[in-house]
């Protein structure tokens, strides 16, 4: 994309940031816990984008973090991070009769080349179509219209509670901060995996692959990894970490099964990655049957 100097303000917004309140880059005892948006929106009752299982999947992952403090060395959570004007969500797009798309609209390229979609600002219709262009030619995606969530600042935004106390305990009895990663901040990029933009964007580098995160992830003998949604970002998240993962170890890398749940809808796609870790050597197992698969 070649950013106009309007366009390039929107786009250097990063779209990943560690906010690392204590010096752990060095830390590699005990296993890593990565732990995908687990925020209130994906929770019900009253989250926005509420993902069915998810209280019980927080619980789970609090009740291994309150049975494992001493095991567990590092971690990380990701938080899903947009603003209203996100290019999946219904504020950035107007239609033909100015009006916006409802919840879980698909705009495709061909809709946006049709002038069924457009961008509501002008200065990045061009980059919209590359945009959708770019997202089909993966093979993964088409824009999705989500319910406006994890809206910076918002409520929507935070940890489920449960989960958040949890983490508070451990960061005291270790002594450790929480690694936050912050996703998703550009509005011109969706951002499903934790580690990469699902359209990397050239004048921002925090949308490329983030090899720092994984190396970091990779110094621990296990990676455990949990959260929301099983169907999307836990999904992409951990295929994105595998494809990055050192040689020989893919075993390292540990799913569990329960303490993630997909979006209703989508529950094809959580069996499918499920059967894909499976099959590419990656570790599917319960919490409960956590520790012991880490050793």
């Amino acid at each position: 994309m070649a950013a106009s100097q309007e366009q390039g303000e929107i786009v250097t917004m990063g779209a990943q940031i560690l906010l690392e309140g204590c010096s752990s880059e060095k830390i590699n005892d005990g296993i890593a816990l990565l732990i995908i948006d687990p925020q209130n929106d994906f929770h019900p009752p009253d989250g926005s984008l509420a993902v069915p299982g998810a209280v019980e999947d927080s619980q789970r992952i609090a009740s291994l973090i309150d049975s494992n403090m001493d095991s567990i060395g590092r971690i990380v959570v990701t938080l899903d991070s947009h603003h209203p004007m996100h290019i999946g969500h219904a504020n950035f797009w107007v239609g033909q009769d100015d009006n916006t798309p409802s919840p879980f609209t698909q705009i495709t390229a061909e809709s946006i080349r049709a002038g069924e979609w457009r961008a509501r600002d002008d200065a990045v219709q061009a980059w919209a179509l590359i945009y959708a262009e770019q997202l089909e030619a993966g093979g993964r995606f088409t824009i999705m219209i989500w319910p406006d969530h994890c809206l910076l600042g918002s409520t929507g935004h935070a940890v489920h509670p449960v989960l958040y106390s949890a983490l508070s305990a451990w960061s005291t009895h270790r002594g450790r901060c929480v690694d936050w990663l912050l996703k998703g901040q550009n509005n011109l990029t969706e951002m499903y995996s934790a580690l990469k933009a699902e359209v990397e964007i050239p004048e921002d580098p925090t949308t490329s692959l983030n090899k720092p995160m994984i190396d970091m992830l990779a110094n621990h003998p296990k990676v455990v990894c949990c959260g929301e949604a099983k169907s999307h970002c836990v999904n992409f998240t951990v295929r994105d970490l595998l494809a990055a993962w050192p040689e020989g170890r893919a075993g390292d890398i540990v799913v569990l099964g329960d303490c993630c749940s997909p979006v209703g809808g989508f529950e094809a796609q959580a069996d499918q990655f499920e059967g894909d870790m499976k099959n590419a050597g990656v570790v599917v197992c319960t919490a409960a049957e956590c520790m012991s698969a880490c050793q």
